[in-house]
């Protein structure tokens, strides 16, 4: 059973943002006790993957810290009433992602439990260049296919010019075709997947 039956979040337990490395912000996460009871509330840090250049503070509405602490206490919230916990964050002018996972715990009752998670992934100018889904490389003789979302069913075909298959199969997350194995000459490399998306590239294998 999780708290999320006596306590409703808002933001609903994450909050992910891709920001400029000169940002600087607070981000709060609500915590609603929609029980009948008072609830006895605090936190431990399950996992702190934030750069050390960056800096970051955490506030309860309990109290402030002067860093990310290990755990620490909400305090008892009220029927109806709101606990929070803010993320005090600076990129400091450094470039890079990472994470801060926090279990939310009633000592009263153990098995209470939810995470919330603050994410941030830092970039020079706030946005994130798009990325191929199928990468297609072709080094020293061998063909490399990887795939960024390897549950999504895809098929790799590799054809030569005179139509022939020497490849035609459903592949997972990294796939490598030694075509040294085969007649040097120029292959046509066609990637599908299950939403139709295609991607051609011709490989020249001398």
């Amino acid at each position: 059973m999780g708290i999320s039956q006596v306590v409703s979040y808002s933001p609903n337990r994450k909050i992910e943002k891709t920001v400029a490395q000169t940002y600087y912000d607070t981000e709060f996460i609500f915590l609603k006790n929609i029980a009948s009871k008072n609830i006895e509330l605090t936190f431990e840090v399950l996992e702190n993957t934030l750069d050390p250049n960056w800096s970051a503070t955490f506030c309860t509405n309990r109290q402030c810290f002067s860093n990310i602490p290990d755990f620490g206490s909400l305090g008892t919230v009220e029927p109806s009433a709101e606990g929070y916990i803010s993320f005090n964050f600076s990129a400091n002018e450094t470039i890079g992602t990472g994470k801060v996972r926090v279990l939310i715990q009633s000592p009263e009752e153990p098995t209470l439990s939810d995470t919330v998670t603050f994410q941030y992934t830092v970039t020079e100018d706030g946005t994130v260049q798009a990325r191929p889904w199928a990468n297609v490389n072709y080094a020293q003789g061998v063909l490399t296919v990887l795939l960024e979302n390897p549950e999504v069913k895809t098929l790799l075909q590799v054809i030569s010019l005179s139509g022939r298959f020497i490849f035609d199969e459903e592949i997972g997350h990294i796939t490598s075709i030694p075509l040294r194995d085969y007649p040097k000459g120029m292959y046509i490399v066609a990637v599908k997947d299950e939403n139709d998306r295609l991607i051609q590239e011709k490989v020249v294998h001398y």
